[in-house]
């Protein structure tokens, strides 16, 4: 492989990226927050020391005099402690909200740009539900981790352990009785839980795996209803619902009894029934005064409550953290590294160079061995051969959806390697067999390769596609939204639109992969009519599987095994008699049987409708 000049790319820095890492930026909010709910926390505890005291000057436990005496000295504090301790910790969820509200955004902007620094063919290769689930559904988990666990957790853990030191302070052997029983009722229960991790893993992945197998079978709805094959086509739809359901069963199972459990001891009745009991024991015993059962019946009610909150944030935040190292996982991914050729046509303008290209989608198994051509300025080059034999690869790696293994693809004699995206898309234009259109107005899907192209060049590159008039009876005309009513187009309306697209590009090189494929017969012409007038001055390269379309090519190149196994003319691969021939006779026969089978089709038809007529 040569030597390229490289530069680094903004995503080769995120190579290694960790959870640590990705919320960073977040980061100063969430410690503020931690802060700010922290002394929230301390401060509720105040609201009830006050009412202690209030309890034991009542009771005559404490003397009136000076301002510990007064009960509206208490009242006061315990009214400006209970607001204090509220706004601190409303603070610090606003600070960590908005953080996150930013986090989402930023990494949203880094996933699809990672997505977007990513090969081509990989991308492609990736469901449409995965990468819903990466942009939209993984930055979204990430909430609890960031707006949530700061503060919530925070207050609850500080609440908790200085709810308990100020039980402890306030009578501390009625404060371990009471801390015991929870301990040793909870530590039973939680051994029941043990072993849990593991399903929320398999259900995170099973839930990614729902996903896509979902989006699949709703963007193939028309083929599945149009073919009857509505059980088949769910299979995979089926497995991925049964495996998800049968998690969500056998985790539902495993902790359903044990949080039940725990939720019955800790509940508010319950701790109040427990704290009478042991109140009225220690009481009666005189191991402690009255006023000092006051805490246990107004903070001991709490305690279990941010331990509730803290097992309902296990959950969230288990989800939040394998959504963060999936979207950690996507920015590890090293990106396809760009060139800094950016100027000028090049050595040899619109000429493509493919010199003794190896490549292979996994390290081990080339899919492509040695393959040279050369496809000189304002010709035509066409790729045919059996299925799986390479064309479809070779004519990508023009494109650069993949770099070569070994070998060297040029574009006006630049390697694609060396030159920036932008120019290289600039010297290419690539129509393939399927279409891909956004739901954006038409001229936007036109205009994609040129922002800044005006309404009167779209419409000249709409007429040089032949798909003008059909526009024009849009209901909006050029800002019909497609997809939406009235906006919908036929399979070869939708090819032509990709080909005003690529005529407005404008690029010296031209890529076809089948453009044909799935037209019909008006379509069809129309297509190619729009293709003669794009090709015009341009290098084509073409792949077809049908041989009468590219008969009059300059060159035509029969890719078999991944290796050019022929080459030439029409004319002079007829007369080699090689595989070319074979397949040439192949489809004329074969077309030839359709014919006289559809005109026998035909008469029988014809003679059965006489016959009925008779009859």
């Amino acid at each position: 492989m040569p030597k390229q000049s490289m530069h680094r790319t903004s995503h080769q820095e995120d190579a290694g990226v960790t959870i640590g890492e990705l919320i960073r930026p977040a980061r100063p909010a969430m410690i503020v927050s931690g802060l700010l709910t922290a002394l929230g926390a301390l401060l509720s505890i105040v609201p009830f020391e006050a009412l202690r005291n209030m309890a034991a000057i009542w009771l005559g436990e404490t003397s009136p005099e000076g301002w510990r005496g007064s009960l509206w000295v208490w009242a006061a504090i315990a009214v400006g402690a209970l607001f204090a301790s509220q706004a601190l910790y409303l603070a610090g969820l606003g600070i960590t909200h908005l953080a996150e509200a930013r986090l989402r955004h930023h990494l949203r902007e880094r996933v699809v740009d990672a997505i977007s620094s990513l090969p081509l063919g990989r991308v492609a290769q990736i469901p449409h539900g995965t990468i819903r689930k990466m942009v939209c559904d993984d930055t979204t988990s990430i909430h609890t981790l960031v707006a949530h666990v700061p503060g919530d957790a925070t207050n609850a853990v500080v609440m908790a352990a200085a709810g308990t030191a100020y039980l402890l302070w306030a009578d501390w052997r009625l404060a371990c009785a009471l801390v015991g029983l929870w301990v040793l009722a909870l530590g039973a229960m939680l051994l029941t839980m043990s072993g849990l991790s593991g399903i929320t893993e398999r259900f995170g992945v099973a839930q990614t795996a729902l996903a896509a197998a979902t989006v699949e079978m709703l963007e193939g709805i028309k083929e599945i209803k149009g073919f009857q094959a509505t059980d088949a086509s769910r299979t995979r739809f089926s497995q991925a619902r049964t495996e998800f359901s049968s998690l969500s069963y056998e985790w539902v199972s495993r902790s359903g009894k044990a949080i039940s459990a725990m939720t019955a001891v800790l509940r508010p009745s319950t701790v109040f029934a427990t704290v009478a009991l042991l109140a009225v024991l220690f009481t009666s015993q005189g191991w402690t005064p009255l006023s000092a059962t006051l805490p246990f019946f107004l903070v001991a009610l709490g305690l279990p409550e941010g331990l509730m909150t803290l097992i309902g944030l296990m959950q969230h935040m288990y989800e939040s953290r394998m959504a963060a190292q999936a979207t950690a996982d996507l920015l590890s991914l090293p990106p396809m590294p760009e060139g800094t050729h950016d100027e000028g046509e090049g050595s040899a303008p619109g000429r493509v160079d493919v010199e003794d290209v190896t490549f292979s989608y996994e390290a081990g198994s080339p899919v492509l061995h040695g393959a040279s051509f050369t496809a000189e300025p304002g010709t035509v080059t066409a790729l045919v051969g059996p299925s799986g034999g390479g064309k479809s690869t070779l004519a990508r790696l023009i494109a650069r959806f993949y770099d070569v293994d070994d070998g060297a693809v040029r574009i006006s004699g630049v390697d694609v390697r060396e030159a920036t995206f932008s120019w290289l898309l600039s010297r290419v234009a690539v129509v393939l067999q399927d279409v891909a259109l956004a739901h954006e107005s038409v001229h936007d899907n036109i205009a994609l390769g040129r922002p800044d192209a005006t309404r009167e060049q779209v419409e000249a590159a709409a007429r040089a596609a032949c798909i003008h008039e059909r526009i024009a009876r849009l209901p909006h005309g050029y800002d019909t939204i497609l997809g939406e009513e009235g906006g919908f187009l036929s399979g070869g309306e939708r090819q032509r639109v990709t080909l005003a697209r690529a005529y407005l590009q404008d690029a010296p090189i031209l890529v076809l992969d089948e453009a044909t494929a799935q037209a019909d017969p008006a379509s069809e012409r129309d297509i190619h009519q729009a293709l003669s007038r794009l090709a015009a001055g341009r290098t084509v390269i073409i792949i077809a599987h049908r041989l009468s379309t590219i008969r009059d090519a300059d060159q035509i190149l029969v890719v078999d095994a991944g290796r050019i196994t022929e080459r030439g003319t029409h004319e002079e691969l007829l007369a080699a008699g090689g595989r070319y021939a074979a397949m040439w006779r192949s489809q004329d026969l074969s077309e030839e049987t359709d014919a006289a089978a559809l005109t026998a089709q035909i008469d029988r038809l014809r003679a059965e409708s006489a016959g009925q007529e008779e009859k």
